[in-house]
C-alpha cells in the first residue's frame, strides 16, 4: 500500500534546506553531490515585456546554490499564458510515448534513409480517471472518474529497442543547459563558405515535434541562413527575415527573431507555423518515426558551409513506448524507475510514490501555510494582455472583493466585474497601456501560488477541478520556477499542467499543455508548441460541471501530462525542468488568448474555476528536495 505521512508532522512542514544530495533510499536511490553550485545573483532579463509570448521568465536577485535561489524575489514575473499563434494544427490525440535516440552520428552526408521505429507498448486508451484519493471530503457534481484498477488493461512494460546500448550520456555539471556549445572556435576564412555549423544536439523531443539547437557558424562576411536537411527529404529555411514577414502574426515574427538568435529550431512548430513559414501541416513528423538532421549555414555570397554532424531523433509514440537509459546529474545510475513501469496510466506507478503536499480545501479559508494569494511579482506587471486583477486577499482582506470561496470540500475562483467603488484601489499598473489594446483590470480575480511556502524538484502533481466553460475565463494550473538561476544555471523553467479556456476563438476547446524555458546564453524565453486534448468522445471538459483531475509526471529529463489518470502528452529531453518548482492555481477573466467576458450578461458572472484537491508525489529519491514552512 502506498505510504501516506502525516503533513502535519512536523519533521515534513520544517523548512528542510535544499542541499541537492539526494539521499540514498531503497532500489531508485541517489548518491549525489550538488551538480549545479551557482552562486552569484541573479539578473533580471525580461525578453518579453507586454508578456505576448507566454512562460516568460522572471528576472530575480539572489543566491543559486544546487538550483535554487534564496534571496529576494524583484518581482518581473513571468508570462504563463499559451498562445495559439499562427495555426490550430496541435496534434490531438490520446498522447505520446517515451523513448528516443538522442545520439548524435558523426560525418556528413544526408543520413539517406529514414528507420520508422517500432512501438512495442500497450495503447491504454482514453479512459477517465480522478487519480489517487487519499482523503478530503465530498463534492456534489457528475464524477466523470474514478475507475478501478480492474478496469485497466494489466499494464504492460515496454521493451527497449535495443536492450545492450550503452545509456545516453549525462550533461556536463559545469555546463547543464549546453551554454558552451554555443561558441564555435573555428575560423572563417577569407573568401570562403562559412564554418561547419557545430555542436548539432537535441534539447526536446515529444510525439510531432522536437526542438535542437546548434553553435553560430562563423564567416569573413555574414552568415544569413541555415538550411536543416530532414532524411524524409524536407528542407527548412531558417533565416532572420522572410519575404512577407510583416503579414504574420506578432507572435509568429517573434518565434522566427527566437529561432535566428538562439540557432535553434522546432520541427515542427505547428503553433506558430501550422501553414505559413515551414508548412508544419505538411512536414509535421510522424510518431514512432526516426529521422536524420543536418545543418548548414549559407553566407551573403551563397556559398555553402560543410554539413554538420548528423543528429538522429526518434519521436514518441503516442503512448507507453520505452525510454532510453539515459545518465542525468540529478538520478542515480542504478534508477530505472522509468524503464521499469509503464507511465501510461498514474495507477500503474503510484504505489511507488508518497504523498509529501496535499490541500483537500476542506477548511473555512485559504491555508496561508500553504498558499499565498499572489504570484512572485506581486503587482508589479500584468502578462498575455490579461484583463482580471488578481485580488491579495491575505494582504488586504478589507479590499472589497473576496474572490475565494470555501465550501467546506472544495476551492471555488471566482472572477467577476471591477465594480465601480473599487476602481480606485487598483494599482497603477492597470491604468498602463497594454500592447494588445485590451483594457486592463476589468475584472476581479484571485490566484493561489506555494512560492516560499512548498517547493521541490521532481515528482507527480495533481488537481481535482471543475474548470469553467464561460467564454472568457481560462482555468490555469501550473508549475513555476521560484527563481530564474543564473549564469550557466540560468533556465526559468515552467510546466503548464492545464489551460482551458472556456471558449477558444482560436479553434476547438481542448484542453492544452505547454512546456517554457530560458535560453541560457540569451534570457529568451523558448516555448513547446502548444500542445491540446480533446475529451474522449466527444464534447469539451466543462460539460455537465463534471469534476476531472489533470497531473503530471515530473522526472529527470521527462515530462507526461495526464488527464483523468491517463498519459495524453509526453516529452523527454535534457532541456526538462531541474529547479526548485511552485505550484499556481489561478483563473483569467480575458486576455490575449480569452476573449473579453460580456459584462452585459449579468448571468454569467461571477466566473468560476473550482478545485476539489491538489496534491504533490514523490519517489524516495527526490523527497529531499522538498522544502516546506514560511521563510
Amino acid at each position: 500500500m502506498m505510504k501516506r505521512p502525516d503533513l502535519r508532522n512536523g519533521a515534513l512542514l520544517s523548512t528542510v534546506l535544499l542541499t541537492m544530495t539526494l539521499t540514498a533510499c531503497s532500489s531508485d536511490s541517489n548518491s549525489l553531490s550538488d551538480p549545479l553550485d551557482g552562486g552569484g545573483n541573479t539578473t533580471s532579463i525580461d525578453d518579453d515585456p507586454d508578456g505576448e509570448t507566454g512562460g516568460e521568465t522572471g528576472g530575480e536577485t539572489g543566491n543559486a546554490t544546487a538550483g535554487t535561489d534564496t534571496g529576494t524575489d524583484t518581482g518581473v514575473g513571468t508570462d504563463t499564458g499559451t498562445d495559439t499563434g499562427a495555426g490550430t494544427g496541435a496534434g490531438t490525440g490520446a498522447g505520446t510515448g517515451a523513448g528516443t535516440d538522442t545520439g548524435t552520428d558523426t560525418g556528413t552526408g544526408t543520413g539517406a534513409g529514414t528507420d520508422t521505429g517500432t512501438d512495442t507498448g500497450t495503447d491504454t486508451g482514453a479512459g477517465t480517471d480522478t487519480g489517487t484519493d487519499t482523503g478530503g471530503g465530498t463534492t456534489t457534481g457528475t464524477d466523470t472518474g474514478g475507475f478501478t484498477p480492474g478496469e485497466l488493461p494489466p499494464p504492460s512494460v515496454p521493451e527497449l529497442d535495443d536492450p545492450d546500448a550503452p545509456p545516453i550520456a549525462a550533461q556536463n555539471p559545469q555546463d547543464p543547459f549546453g551554454s558552451f556549445l554555443e561558441t564555435d572556435e573555428e575560423q572563417a576564412v577569407a573568401g570562403g563558405p562559412p564554418t561547419q555549423p557545430k555542436n548539432l544536439r537535441l534539447d526536446l523531443v515529444s510525439n510531432n515535434w522536437a526542438e535542437f539547437s546548434w553553435a553560430p557558424a562563423n564567416d569573413d562576411g555574414e552568415v544569413v541562413q541555415y538550411n536543416i536537411y530532414r532524411s524524409d527529404g524536407v528542407t527548412y529555411e531558417v533565416r532572420e527575415t522572410y519575404e512577407g514577414q510583416d503579414e504574420l502574426a506578432g507572435g509568429t515574427q517573434e518565434e522566427i527573431e527566437k529561432d535566428w538568435i538562439t540557432t535553434s529550431f522546432i520541427d515542427c512548430n505547428f503553433t506558430r507555423f501550422f501553414d505559413v513559414v515551414h508548412n508544419c501541416a505538411d512536414n509535421q513528423p510522424d510518431p514512432g518515426r526516426t529521422y536524420v538532421y543536418y545543418v548548414t549555414a549559407v553566407d551573403d555570397e551563397g556559398q555553402e558551409s560543410a554539413a554538420s554532424e548528423q543528429l538522429r531523433i526518434t519521436y514518441l509514440e503516442n503512448s507507453n513506448a520505452p525510454v532510453p537509459l539515459y545518465r542525468d546529474l540529478y538520478k542515480g545510475e542504478n534508477d530505472t524507475f522509468v524503464q521499469d513501469h509503464d507511465l501510461s496510466a498514474v495507477d500503474y506507478w503510484i504505489e511507488d510514490f508518497d504523498l509529501v503536499f496535499s490541500d483537500e480545501f476542506d477548511g473555512d479559508e485559504v491555508d496561508p501555510e500553504k498558499w499565498q494569494t499572489s504570484l512572485t511579482w506581486g503587482d508589479s506587471r500584468i502578462i498575455n494582455g490579461e484583463q482580471q486583477y488578481f485580488v491579495n486577499s491575505q494582504r488586504d482582506p478589507d479590499f472589497g472583493y473576496e474572490p475565494f470561496e470555501l465550501t467546506g470540500d472544495s476551492l471555488i475562483i471566482k472572477a467577476a466585474p471591477v465594480p465601480d467603488d473599487l476602481r480606485e484601489k487598483l494599482p497603477p499598473v492597470c491604468d498602463e497601456e497594454d500592447r494588445l489594446g485590451v483594457d486592463r483590470c476589468e475584472f476581479l480575480s484571485g490566484a493561489l501560488s506555494s512560492h516560499d511556502r512548498f517547493q521541490f524538484i521532481y515528482g507527480y502533481t495533481e488537481g481535482r477541478f471543475r474548470v469553467s466553460g464561460t467564454p472568457g475565463a481560462l482555468s490555469s494550473f501550473y508549475l513555476y520556477h521560484r527563481y530564474a538561476g543564473n549564469g550557466v544555471n540560468f533556465h526559468a523553467p515552467e510546466i503548464d499542467i492545464i489551460e482551458y479556456l472556456g471558449e477558444n476563438p482560436f479553434g476547438d476547446p481542448d484542453a492544452f499543455q505547454t512546456y517554457h524555458f530560458g535560453d541560457v546564453n540569451t534570457g529568451i524565453t523558448r516555448s513547446a508548441p502548444t500542445m491540446s486534448y480533446a475529451k474522449p468522445g466527444g464534447g469539451t471538459y466543462a460539460d455537465n460541471n463534471e469534476w476531472h483531475t489533470f497531473g503530471v509526471l515530473w522526472e529527470p529529463q521527462l515530462v507526461i501530462w495526464y488527464i483523468d489518470g491517463r498519459e495524453v502528452k509526453r516529452m523527454f529531453g535534457p532541456q526538462v525542468a531541474r529547479q526548485p518548482m511552485n505550484i499556481v492555481n489561478y483563473l483569467v477573466a480575458g486576455s490575449g488568448w480569452a476573449p473579453t467576458p460580456d459584462v452585459s450578461d449579468e448571468s454569467i458572472f461571477p466566473l468560476e474555476f473550482e478545485a476539489d484537491y491538489i496534491r504533490v508525489y514523490q519517489r524516495d529519491a527526490f523527497q529531499s528536495t522538498a522544502t516546506f514552512g514560511v521563510p
